[in-house]
Order: structure tokens, then C-alpha cells, then sequence
């Protein structure tokens, strides 16, 4: 068998090499030891051609013998170096073993040795050695199929075949490892992948050397945030290469629990800079894309996926006209409100759906004065902030929206074309009666369908309004306009609640007057407008809610009408209660005495002594000698490992029920969850019940392997399929929006504490 080596190249020593070189050569070659999982046969084949490389070259006849040979195989580098008739120069002092100083420039046409057989896997070391992968993945899947196919042949002979293979497999493997990572450095990601995965499946075929596997899913890992914007960078549209980048963007989110979250996905990435990454990444993403990544249950937890959720659905509703889409934006940004100032943000949703009041307000109660203060500089009368407010937010959607995404930006769409739809008239009008009226809720019927009514006109003049406001972009409206809107919605619920709120706010500032001053939430959203931009990090969720001072004062009012309320006696009356007390406790006296003097008399005494029949030293009744009946019982049989994991992710499982359920039972967590997850769990199921949250599930569990750890036997690895459905019910009412019927395979981590097995780590391995 020949292979692409020469004596040189094995020694790692150049042509000219003297006999010191040599010598100092083959004593490193010989110190430097392969990995240790090669066989001992592997070992000593690559020790022999070593060793036989020394002797020829060593012995100056062999050596002068093997350059003449050697020097046929070589060919010119330059075309000057061949001559006119297509011959080389080498003339016959190089055939004769003498170097000239012209064969600098010649180069080797893929010398090769003659080996046997059982030389082939130190052969193919020594090219791994000298960086030659793919010679090595050429030569060795050749010789590893050609031995696949002849194993029925050699049964005689059946243990050294085996190790042969494992050998080559090991060679092979390690060869994709370092070819893959060398592909990775030359930023050829999609092929460092495939030469990854390659490695894993030959690996787990034979399911051999685990340890290997895993560095090359680690590598793979690591791999794909480059993968990912290498498939999405270079494929737009619905290419099958960007949806694939999309999966693998998917799962990554899902492993990291949301882009805050605590998860693991093994990119070696943390928080900063897998931000940086989607911030990076979102320049190539569509709206629609950018909406299925961030809008959907996996990240209903994370308060940064949310935010960029609400931009893609507004992005998304203005461009296309599509109010429902700001309406589920409007309902993230009011659970984030909770956490965190939205209120620009809250201000604009409402804008796009007609709730003006609503929008205002939003505006004028932001901690944030910079959107207010360019809504003034636009607004043609201070006490009216809706014509400023219309065109700030043209401009804040078209330019700080709209331009964030591929597909968005060249859109070109005023306020004017929007509420000019009618699709979004619909819309908006169907919702004014429930938010302009729903002050009048409390009133008569007659005087509720009259201020529905005028509402309603009000709301007619309000479209007319943004209909005409802009004919360009810098178009503005007439005073008369906005007196007229003013005067109409004068009469309306709005005033009254207008009304409404600042006796409320009289009330409360009365109520909390005693009461210290909450510090500010620290860290707020800096908005796109603003001069530094950053993305809306999360906070900790209020463990506090204050209580609002009405309800204090009613109960206030409840307690003096209590106290007034009650009749009020005559003084004849309280001294008859008082003798009528005195007499009865004296009564009670005298009785007691009479009853105790008589009680205690001698007499008495005796006669009670004599009637005592009981003796503490013996039972009053015989009582028979109690039978007593052996038995024994039988051990309980012992569980596989297989059904104790499955034991342990069903009562997981039951536990994720309780806990995120109606009840709450948070603490039952603490029965099957070991750290760290049991912390993030606990965390999440503290915030469900905070904000009045719950869920109702189905699970269905398939198991599929359990394995214990070589190295720990209180660990193990478990696989399962589980079906999950949920049910997402907010303040009691069922959202289908983050409501779901999965099917995962999961890959659980356990540790065994005491007798019981515990739920370490969880990690979502494909969705089925």
C-alpha cells in the first residue's frame, strides 16, 4: 500500500537536513506521544515508520539511493525552470543524491512510501500530525469501508479488526474536529458545521469515545451565532439556508430562557454580548420575522423580547394598516408598564387606536419630558397637545420604527393614509364607545346611550381631524379645527373624567400625605428620539403594591356611620345594667361557697376515699395477652433507572402544575427541583402570582433513554418526549395569544440526593 508521505516529511526535516538534524529530529518525533485513546498497535506503526525514516536517511548510501528516487517525483515551481521540449532541468548530478542550489525553487509532485497493512492508522497519525485532514479523512474512510465490508471474512481474526476500527474512527474523528475548526478560523461557517456534525455521527454510529462527541457538540455550539448570521446575512427572502438560521436563532432563545435569561445554550456568549448579537442580527431580520421570534410563549417571560415585540407589531400595524396588531402591542407594553416606563410607547399605541385622552395622558405622565417637550415645540396651542402629538409620532414611526426593519423601511406612510383606511376607521370606531364612554358605565341607561352617542360624533370630528391634518409631512391644522374637537368632547364623558381623576388625585394626596416618597425606578427606557440609545433592560418585578387611598377612606366612612348609628342610652338604663350585673355576680358567689364548703366537709372525704376501687398498679379490667403474629414482609422491587427518571420528570411536571397553577403552590417545587433551576423556576412562578397570573396544563410523557454518569453514579442523564399543553389565563380571563400545545424532546440532568433523584438541569433538545 502506498501512501502521500516521504521519509522527510515524517521526520519534519528539510531536504538538506545533516545527520545532527536528523538525530535531534527523530528523538523529538519520538518524545511527542499521541492521544491516549489509540490503540498500543496504533502507537507502535507510527514508532516503526519513524524509526524506519531515520535508518534510511541515516545511513548515507540508503539515504543517496532514496534521493534518486526521491528526486524523480519532483517537479519546477516556475515555468522557467522547463524547458522548451516540456523536460525537466534535473539533469543526472540531482539523480546521483547531490543538491544543487536551483532545486530551492522545485517543489514535490506527491512523493510517496510503500507501507503494510497494519501501517496504515500510524500513517495516517503522522498526517494528522503534519495538519493534512483531509488527506487523512480521504485515506481513512476508504480504508475504514473497505474493512466494513470485509469484516465477515475475518471472524478468525475478529478483536484485532475491532481495534483497528476503533482506531480509524478516532483518527477520523479528530481529523473533522480540527478540520472543522480550521474552516471556522477561515470563516467558512456552514462547512466548520457540517464537518462537526459529521465527527458526532460517526461517533454516535459506534457510540464511541463520548468525550469527543461532546467537544464537537460544544464546538457546534459555538458555532452558531456565526452560522446563524452567515444563513441570515447572505439569504434573503424565504431561502431554506435563512430558515435554517432562523431555527437555530430559535433555539438558541429557547436554551437561554429569553434573551435575560439564566438558561445555557453553550455559544459561549454572555449577556452583553448576546445582545450585541441580536442587535446585530436584527438589521437583516423582516418585521414578520422579527414578530415570530420575539412574539410567541418561549419569550413571554423576557422583558427585552417583549420590547422589540412591540416594535415589529407597531412597525407592522401602521405599515399595513392593521390596528389589531397595535392592539396586542398596546397589551405588552401595559405588562411592561408594570416594570418599567413605556409610556411613550403606550402613547403612541393609543394614538393608533383612536384613544385620545388615553394617549395624552400617557404623554403628560411620562417620567420622560424629552417627547413632551418636542410634542410642544409642534403643537399650535399648549393647552392642545394632539396636533404635536400627531406629527411627532409620524415622524418618531417612520424614521425610529420603521427604518429598523428590512422590509419596513422603504415604506413611505402618513397618519392621514392610515386613519384614511377604512378597515382601520372600522376598527377605531368599534373601539371608541368602549374606551371614550366607559365613564358613563355607572349612569342610567338613557343618560349612558347619550354620552355613547355624543362620543360618537366626537370621535366622527376627531377622524375628520387626522384626515385632513396632513396633506405633507410638515402640514398643520387650523385653530378653529381643534376648538371645534375641544368644545364637542366639552360635554362628553371626557370631561368628566377629566373630573373624576383630579378628585382622585386630591384624595390621594391627601390619604399619602404621611407617607415617605417612593425613590424612581432607576433604569427606564431610553426612547429611539433620545440622544442615547439603548435597549430596555429588566428589572425586578414590584414585590409591593400601594393601596389606593380611597379605599381607605371608605372604610373610614364605613366606621363612623358604625359609630353614629348606634342609639344612644339613658343613664336609667345603664344603672339598672350595672345592679342587675352586681347581683348576679354575687349570687354566683354565695353558690360557689356553699358548694365547696359542703364538698370538703370530712365526711366526705371518707366517703369518697372508700369508693375508690381503681389501683394504679393493676388494671381495673383483665385484659388477655395480646397475640402476636410475625410477618413478613416483601422488599419492594427495585426500580430501573429508567423509571425512576421517569418518576422524577412526572413529578416535575405535577409540581410545574401546582405551582404555576391557580393555587400557586410554589413551595412544591422544592420537592423535585435541585439548584440552579430551582431558582429560576421559583423566580418565574413568584412573578406569576405577583401579577395575578396562571396556567392550566395537560402533560403527556414518552421516555426514551436514562443513563448514569460513568463518573458520578449520583448523576444521570435522562431523554423524555413531553407534551405539553397550556392554558394562559390573565386576571382570570383566557389568553390564546400565549396559550399552547407543544411536543419537546427534552434532556434532563438529575442528581441523586439521599434516596430520591432531583431535576438539575433541563434542556430542550428539538421540538417534535
Amino acid at each position: 500500500m502506498r501512501i502521500p508521505l516521504d521519509y522527510y516529511r515524517i521526520l519534519s526535516v528539510p531536504v538538506k537536513a545533516n545527520s545532527a538534524q536528523l538525530e535531534q529530529a527523530y528523538n523529538d518525533r519520538l518524545l511527542q506521544q499521541p492521544r491516549r485513546e489509540y490503540s498500543e498497535e496504533a502507537v507502535k506503526a507510527r514508532q516503526q515508520l519513524i524509526e524506519y525514516s531515520y535508518q534510511v536517511l541515516s545511513n548515507s548510501e540508503q539515504r543517496a539511493s532514496y534521493d534518486a528516487q526521491f528526486l524523480l517525483n519532483m517537479q519546477p515551481a516556475t515555468p522557467e525552470a522547463i524547458k522548451e521540449d516540456g523536460q525537466s532541468t534535473v539533469d543526472e548530478q540531482d539523480l546521483a543524491g547531490k543538491i544543487s542550489p536551483q532545486e530551492e525553487n522545485i517543489v514535490l509532485a506527491n512523493p510517496t512510501i510503500e507501507i503494510s497493512a497494519s501501517q496504515i492508522v500510524g500513517a495516517l497519525l503522522i498526517l494528522h500530525e503534519l495538519g493534512e485532514y483531509e488527506t487523512v479523512l480521504r485515506l481513512g474512510i476508504d480504508e475504514f469501508n473497505r474493512r466494513e465490508l470485509e469484516q465477515p471474512k475475518h471472524q478468525a481474526n475478529e478483536l484485532s479488526l475491532d481495534t483497528t476500527q476503533e482506531d480509524l474512527i478516532l483518527v477520523l474523528t479528530l481529523a473533522y474536529m480540527e478540520l472543522g475548526r480550521e474552516q471556522w478560523h477561515r470563516r467558512e461557517y456552514e462547512s466548520a458545521a457540517l464537518s462537526s456534525q459529521l465527527g458526532i455521527e460517526l461517533l454516535h454510529q459506534k457510540s464511541l469515545f463520548p468525550h469527543l462527541q461532546a467537544e464537537l457538540e460544544q464546538d457546534l455550539c459555538k458555532l452558531r451565532p456565526y452560522r446563524v448570521l452567515e444563513l441570515i446575512s447572505r439569504n434573503p427572502g424565504k431561502s431554506a439556508a435563512r430558515t435554517e438560521g432562523l431555527r437555530l436563532l430559535q433555539s438558541m432563545l429557547i436554551q437561554r430562557q429569553g434573551i435575560e435569561g439564566k438558561g445555557e445554550d453553550r455559544s459561549g456568549l454572555n449577556f452583553d454580548q448576546f445582545l450585541c448579537f441580536i442587535q446585530q442580527l436584527r438589521t437583516y431580520l423582516t418585521s414578520a420575522e422579527q414578530q415570530e421570534l420575539f412574539d410567541n410563549k418561549s419569550q413571554s417571560q423576557s422583558a427585552i423580547a417583549n420590547y422589540l415585540a412591540v416594535y415589529a407589531l407597531l412597525g407592522q400595524g401602521f405599515s399595513l394598516k392593521r390596528p389589531e396588531l397595535v392592539s396586542r402591542a398596546q397589551r405588552k407594553l401595559d405588562y411592561l408598564s408594570e416594570k418599567q416606563d413605556v409610556s411613550w410607547e403606550q402613547a403612541i399605541a393609543a394614538l393608533l387606536l383612536g384613544h385620545i385622552e388615553k394617549a395624552v395622558n400617557k404623554l403628560k405622565n411620562s417620567p420622560d419630558p424629552s417627547q413632551l417637550q418636542q410634542v410642544q415645540q409642534h403643537a399650535i396651542d399648549s393647552s392642545d397637545l394632539l396636533p404635536g402629538l400627531c406629527f411627532y409620532a409620524q415622524q418618531w414611526l417612520v424614521q425610529d420604527v420603521l427604518a429598523q426593519f428590512v422590509d419596513l423601511a422603504p415604506t413611505e406612510l402618513t397618519l392621514k393614509e392610515y386613519f384614511a383606511d377604512p378597515q382601520v376607521q372600522a376598527y377605531v370606531e368599534q373601539l371608541a364607545p368602549a374606551t371614550m364612554g366607559e365613564n358613563a358605565l355607572n349612569r342610567e341607561a338613557a343618560s349612558q346611550q347619550r354620552g355613547q352617542r355624543k362620543t360618537e360624533r366626537a370621535n366622527s370630528r376627531i377622524m375628520a381631524l387626522w384626515r385632513n391634518l396632513f396633506s405633507g409631512e410638515k402640514s398643520t391644522v387650523s385653530a378653529a379645527q381643534v376648538e371645534s374637537v375641544a368644545k364637542e368632547l366639552g360635554g362628553s364623558s371626557a370631561n368628566r373624567q377629566s373630573s373624576s381623576t383630579a378628585t382622585m388625585e386630591r384624595e390621594q394626596a391627601t390619604a399619602c400625605s404621611g407617607l415617605k416618597p417612593v425613590d424612581p425606578i432607576s433604569t427606564q427606557t431610553t426612547h429611539p428620539s433620545s440622544p442615547k440609545k439603548s435597549l430596555l433592560l429588566p428589572l425586578e418585578p414590584k414585590n409591593t403594591r400601594a393601596v389606593p387611598e380611597s379605599v381607605i377612606q371608605k372604610a373610614q366612612k364605613k366606621a363612623r356611620g358604625k359609630k353614629a348609628g348606634q342609639k344612644k342610652r339613658s343613664p336609667k338604663t345603664i344603672w339598672q345594667g350595672w345592679l342587675f350585673i352586681i347581683s348576679l355576680i354575687l349570687g354566683i358567689g354565695t353558690v360557689s361557697y356553699l358548694g365547696m364548703k359542703l364538698f370538703l366537709s370530712p365526711a366526705n372525704k371518707t366517703a369518697s376515699q372508700e369508693g375508690l376501687a381503681i389501683a394504679l398498679n393493676q388494671p381495673s379490667v383483665e385484659i388477655p395477652p395480646k397475640k402476636t403474629q410475625s410477618v413478613t414482609k416483601k422488599p419492594a422491587p427495585q426500580l430501573t433507572l429508567t423509571q425512576q427518571s421517569q418518576q422524577a420528570i412526572q413529578a416535575w411536571l405535577n409540581s410545574k402544575s401546582a405551582a404555576f397553577g391557580k393555587e400557586h403552590q410554589i413551595d412544591r417545587l422544592n420537592s423535585i427541583l435541585a439548584e440552579p433551576l430551582l431558582t429560576t423556576w421559583r423566580a418565574s412562578a413568584t412573578i406569576y402570582q405577583q401579577e395575578n397570573i396562571y396556567r392550566e396544563y395537560e402533560h403527556s410523557l414518552v421516555m426514551r433513554s436514562a443513563k448514569i454518569d460513568p463518573n458520578n453514579q449520583n448523576k444521570a442523564t435522562a431523554e423524555a418526549e413531553i407534551k405539553e399543553t397550556a392554558k394562559h389565563y390573565q386576571s382570570g380571563q383566557l389568553n390564546n395569544a400565549e396559550s399552547y400545545d407543544d411536543k419537546l424532546l427534552v434532556r434532563y440532568q438529575l442528581i441523586r440526593q439521599g434516596e430520591k433523584w432531583l431535576i438539575q438541569q433541563a434542556e430542550v433538545l428539538k421540538t417534535l
